[in-house]
């Protein structure tokens, strides 16, 4: 493994929120532009620079997490990242930090040693879902409902989504469920009524287009993964794959999400 020398933002200057978003915290590897996940619509909408891979940078705060090969720091040095970014979030307690996800995959064990260097994050960060929950501060399952086809009957989709929640609730030991919408319109109606007459909440994470403009769908997704702790889906085989699909359930793979594929026949 190359050991990562990291430019840094060496004056390190308070960073301002966009429209009142949260700062973003993306993770980042030395010695490369940000072509991945979170790093390039940070780049492309908030003002992130390439070649800056720790500290702020537009509005957001790079976490140095790979080398120049890809991966993984030992995490001795990723602990002294993240408590360098702790020290800073504290000295800006005004402001609020969000974690977003990383188009990066870790094992199992690196997802839960990674969540326990957050267990002591300031009140100002807001941490993801998966990672609260691996930190043991959940009381709540959220769930993504993703459509593969947008063409499937409300009254089968609701069948199966029911088997499905019946077959885990009681496993999940939550105090509430909280169905997470993204995809087509059509999709984002009928979680909406089936939340609604189930009693469960219902999510819809937005994000302004005049912030992101073409990549605001983009921008929706990577934080719905974030804040969301399973993905459901829906998959009638005969139909045809939403554009979504592809980049969430991979979103969702590298954020150590639990997938569930229900086949709608």
């Amino acid at each position: 493994m190359k050991n990562a020398q990291a430019k840094i933002n060496s004056e390190n200057k308070p960073v301002g929120q966009v429209a009142g978003d949260p700062v973003w915290v993306f993770e980042s590897q030395a010695d490369t532009d940000l072509q991945r996940g979170a790093p390039p619509l940070a780049r492309s909408c908030r003002g992130a620079c390439d070649g800056v891979y720790e500290g702020v940078t537009g509005t957001n705060y790079a976490l140095l997490t790979r080398d120049v090969d890809g991966a993984l720091l030992p995490f001795d040095r990723i602990k002294e990242t993240v408590r360098q970014f702790f020290s800073y979030a504290s000295e800006n307690s005004a402001t609020t930090f969000t974690m977003v996800p990383s188009a990066r995959a870790k094992s199992e064990e690196q997802h839960t040693r990674y969540a326990d260097l957050f267990h002591n994050a300031p009140a100002n960060c807001q941490l993801m879902g998966r990672t609260l929950e691996l930190l043991g501060r959940l009381n709540s399952v959220r769930i993504i409902l993703l459509d593969a086809n947008i063409t499937i009957i409300e009254s089968e989709r609701a069948r199966i989504l029911d088997q499905y929640f019946a077959a885990n609730e009681g496993l999940w030991n939550a105090e509430y469920i909280e169905v997470v919408s993204i995809g087509a319109a059509q999709s984002l109606v009928a979680n909406a009524k089936y939340a609604k007459e189930r009693n469960y909440r219902h999510r819809i994470i937005s994000a302004d287009p005049e912030i992101y403009g073409g990549y605001a769908t983009q921008a929706r997704e990577l934080m719905s993964v974030g804040y969301a702790t399973k993905l459901v889906c829906l998959n009638d085989p005969t139909g045809t794959s939403t554009g979504t699909l592809v980049g969430a359930i991979n979103l969702a793979s590298t954020s150590a999400l639990q997938i569930d594929e229900m086949l709608i026949q």
